[in-house]
């Protein structure tokens, strides 16, 4: 289908509107500008469909570079055709013990916005409360504000997805910007079995020398094996 022509004016505004604010979160953050540090991270689990039209994603995370392990749960509920609702939880530990000793609880819900613009392409929001608790110091609290757009394809004959995204922390604690994150990835339907996905993220923290993040995201897509049946539902 081809794009009309208000579509590609709206199309051209929103991308003027998503390089402010990669500029915009950028020159936010106070970053002490050296030579950049790399991190790696891994990331398998399971996606599925569950009654309602929605969706759950759960995942084990494993970092090398950072000594971090992390289970994360993400159920997904529509609520309206561009709306989405994700009371998010993650758990991690980073201090080299046995897995899960001393532990840190990430409380992440958030609305998720979805317009998509065309067949090929689907501007995203999302806005988060998180909320970051930590033994024996005081929890901390943050607004997210994840904006992106979503380019549909195909790479090599399977469907896939292309993504720029940019996300911005403030602190709800000192009131300041704390975080920027730019991050390039795409998603393939690689299999019936195996859905991988790739993301570069240059991230940006105040007083913190600059970060290269490379992460490699396996998910089994449960769905595809009958595993809770979908069921579609009308949205007013």
């Amino acid at each position: 289908m081809l794009v009309s022509k208000s579509h590609r004016r709206l199309f051209k505004r929103l991308a003027l509107v998503l390089v402010f604010f990669f500029f915009m979160g950028f020159y936010s953050i106070k970053a002490q500008v050296a030579v950049a540090e790399k991190g790696t991270f891994l990331f398998t689990g399971v996606s599925m469909d569950i009654p309602g039209n929605n969706k759950f994603v759960f995942y084990y995370g494993y970092s090398p570079s950072d000594n971090f392990q992390a289970l994360v749960a993400l159920p997904f509920f529509k609520l309206h055709k561009n709306i989405q609702f994700m009371p998010g939880y993650m758990m991690t530990k980073t201090d080299g013990n046995e897995i899960f000793t001393n532990l840190q609880h990430h409380f992440l819900p958030s609305l998720i916005f979805n317009f998509k613009l065309s067949d090929r392409f689907t501007l995203t929001d999302r806005n988060m409360y998180f909320r970051l608790e930590r033994k024996n110091t005081d929890a901390v609290s943050f607004y997210r504000n994840r904006i992106g757009l979503i380019y549909h394809t195909k790479l090599f004959k399977r469907p896939a997805d292309i993504f720029l995204h940019d996300a911005m922390f403030w602190s709800l604690d000192s009131g300041k910007f704390t975080r920027n994150r730019v991050i390039l990835g795409t998603t393939i339907k690689a299999f019936k079995w195996l859905s991988p996905q790739f993301w570069y993220v240059l991230q940006n923290d105040t007083g913190l020398f600059p970060r290269h993040q490379f992460y490699l995201i396996l998910t089994v897509p449960l769905e595809n094996f009958g595993v809770f049946k979908k069921k579609e539902t009308t949205n007013q």
